[in-house]
């Protein structure tokens, strides 16, 4: 496929959708600057987040990846199922988010350390609709915990916490946890990155452990406590305009050097874009903010892909057949990192 060193107007696509997790990525420290803004200023391509409207298919369509002339960067997982449903999606690049994962219960709980799981009701959160973002991904963490703590899924009982459908703007899990928690519906619960910490401090609960970024990246068997991000864009999208999506992936590619170069601001953006403290942000993510922004395409990325995907099918959320391989476009991110070397200035 040829790419054109300068951009053609692309006339056809009036409006481009792009979605991204409340939480640190690339498109989050990108998209609050203005630069989509900025690269299309003079070009009938109008960038709207789907935070924007509450309209449900588009809500759906964003989750499912069903949503004409998208680009999504949030959890692989999703992404995975959505892929393995229609097909409409492609991969374009991946992420890792490493921020701190708390075990928390009540106060005065016997509960001391990860061994006194045993016997408890973990808490296990469900969405309404088809697929549980948030279930996926407190059931892998779960499953990391009780295999560190040597507790057995037989010593064990989850309890669900139901919730809003994923596709509701900021749908408060953690604090449908919390309160399910405090009112004795649950023992035991997860909680995620800068918002957990802030909801365990205010609700007086007990951290019986914190697993904290830096240790969640050094060591591989808490690899279940590493969010994948996948940037994914609508297949038919990239058909008709593989330039205007590598430009906006350039963009995306941008975002770990500004926040190299510019921590205090990333920091202040990433917990703008959680609702969160600043302070709860740094002692979230710690010194792998920056890192977390990074996106690759490189083979233990897709290592790690691939390990998510296997464990998806055991749960029968991706088809056996599924094949990563048939969803990756490579070439959109060649192309974007091709751009990325020429010389630019990195706006602050």
């Amino acid at each position: 496929m040829t790419f054109t060193s300068k951009a053609a107007a692309p006339a056809n696509v009036p409006l481009v959708w792009y979605a991204r997790c409340p939480t640190l990525t690339a498109t989050g420290l990108v998209a609050n600057r203005g630069v989509f803004q900025r690269e299309f200023l003079r070009e009938n391509v109008r960038m709207v987040s789907v935070r924007e409207t509450d309209t449900p298919s588009v809500r759906q369509g964003h989750l499912d990846h069903s949503l004409s002339n998208l680009i999504r960067e949030a959890d692989a997982a999703t992404a995975l199922w959505a892929h393995g449903l229609n097909g409409r999606s492609r991969l374009i690049a991946l992420g890792e988010t490493w921020h701190s994962v708390s075990v928390v219960t009540r106060p005065k709980t016997p509960v001391s350390n990860l061994r006194d799981l045993i016997g408890r009701r973990l808490s296990l959160p469900k969405e309404a609709g088809n697929f549980s973002p948030a279930q996926v991904r407190s059931l892998r963490a779960w499953d990391t915990v009780l295999r560190v703590s040597g507790v057995s899924l037989h010593d064990i009982e989850f309890a669900p916490v139901v919730a809003d459908h994923p596709s509701v703007p900021f749908g408060d899990i953690a604090r449908r946890e919390v309160e399910a928690l405090l009112g004795g519906h649950t023992d035991v619960a997860i909680l995620f990155g800068a918002k957990g910490l802030e909801l365990a401090r205010s609700a007086h609960l007990h951290e019986v452990h914190r697993f904290t970024a830096d240790e969640i990246r050094k060591q591989p068997k808490l690899a279940g406590l590493v969010e994948l991000r996948a940037v994914t864009a609508d297949e038919p999208f990239i058909e008709a305009n593989p330039d205007v999506v590598a430009r906006i992936l350039n963009n995306l590619l941008q975002a770990a050097p500004w926040a190299e170069s510019f921590p205090k601001e990333a920091l202040r953006h990433v917990a703008i874009e959680g609702k969160v403290e600043e302070g709860d942000a740094a002692a979230a993510y710690g010194a792998h903010l920056a890192d977390g922004a990074r996106l690759g395409l490189e083979p233990d990325r897709r290592q790690k892909l691939a390990d998510l995907q296997a464990w998806l099918k055991t749960r029968h959320l991706v088809p056996d057949e599924h094949d990563i391989a048939a969803w990756l476009r490579p070439d959109i991110l060649e192309n974007a990192q091709q751009r990325s070397k020429a010389p630019r200035r990195i706006p602050a």
